[in-house]
């Protein structure tokens, strides 16, 4: 009987442990998909065949919240980000030479309101003030009157090294008085694009629409400068274009070439 006895609990412990450790089982599994549904940016299910692709999107240029108690933390690297506000969406943009944090989409007045915090427009330059271009720009009209009646176009390029604004050359192959192509300089790694410039040859300076066209998807200043035939005072428009997004930046001539137009 004894025996017996003996053999019931041995095999009663051996059920229980068994069905302990099932049920711990069950319990991290699920706690592990909780929490990596929790954890998950995008509403798929990661268990999507086509999930992967979004998965890569979402990292290239991914939606955060921005914190309500706790510090931002602005972008460190090249690329940029999404930022959900209490008030609507905003757009971060990094590159070596600019921090740009600017609304793209506002709430409605009387919408839901998202639990976030709030950040603040920002247009922060490396080189600070647009002044230190101004002596690359008169040497660019130089060439640009050189090339008359034709169009001409140079690149203004930020090197990280040095802390420097550079003038570039761009090769064209194909000019006009009403156009300009260029093919797009090979840069070093310590190098990036800041100022695109072109000549409207003795017309007015003016964004038209292929400048609209050619700005698109990039991140730069673009300027364009015109009016340049014997005797006249050059014009000149200025822009900074991030993905699409421009913001016209008033710079008179006269603060350029010193005088006024």
């Amino acid at each position: 009987m004894q025996a017996l006895i003996t053999e019931f609990n041995a095999a009663a412990k051996s059920g229980i442990e068994t069905i302990s450790g099932a049920l711990t089982r069950f319990v991290e599994e699920a706690a592990s998909k909780v929490e990596a549904a929790l954890h998950n940016p995008i509403a798929a299910s990661r268990d999507d065949a086509q999930y992967p692709l979004d998965e890569k999107l979402w990292q290239s240029a991914p939606t955060v919240a921005v914190p309500k108690y706790a510090e931002f933390q602005a972008l460190k690297e090249v690329g940029h980000r999404f930022l959900a506000t209490a008030e609507g969406l905003y757009i971060e943009v990094r590159r070596p030479w600019l921090h740009f944090i600017q609304p793209i989409a506002q709430l409605q007045e009387n919408s839901p309101r998202p639990p976030y915090g709030t950040v603040g427009k920002k247009v922060e330059l490396a080189f600070q003030r647009l002044g230190v271009v101004f002596p690359l720009i008169r040497q660019f009209v130089e060439a640009a009157r050189a090339a008359l009646p034709n169009e001409h176009a140079a690149w203004i390029v930020w090197n990280s090294r040095t802390g420097d604004l550079n003038y570039r050359e761009v090769d064209a192959p194909s000019t006009s008085p009403n156009h300009v192509d260029i093919r797009r300089p090979a840069l070093e790694e310590f190098e990036s694009l800041a100022f695109d410039i072109h000549s409207h040859g003795d017309d007015p300076a003016f964004f038209s629409p292929t400048d609209d066209g050619d700005d698109a998807g990039e991140v730069k200043i673009a300027c364009v400068v015109g009016d340049l035939g014997p005797g006249k005072t050059p014009s000149i428009v200025f822009r900074i274009g991030v993905l699409g997004m421009t913001m016209p930046i008033n710079v008179p001539a006269s603060a350029v070439f010193g005088e006024t137009k």
